[in-house]
């Protein structure tokens, strides 16, 4: 199923979408659907990093006990 959005670009970033779609030879559409989509899960890892962050339970370790629980140190 897909769905018709509709919204208003300032010029500057249309024209940025326009010329990445030409360059890349992909319709509108496409690169902006693609944007979308990198900007949700880059929000969806950014907000599982913050959710530990502010987590005051979770372990907090450093990078030698990192690489020993993974068993990568010497």
């Amino acid at each position: 199923m897909s769905h018709v959005i509709s919204t208003r670009l300032q010029d500057d970033l249309y024209n940025m979408l326009e010329n990445i779609a030409e360059v890349r030879h992909r319709k509108l559409s496409e690169i902006i659907q693609e944007a979308l989509s990198f900007y949700l899960d880059e929000h969806a890892d950014y907000q599982v990093a913050l959710d530990r962050l502010n987590n005051h339970t979770d372990e907090i370790i450093d990078e030698n006990e990192l690489k020993k629980r993974l068993g990568w140190a010497k």
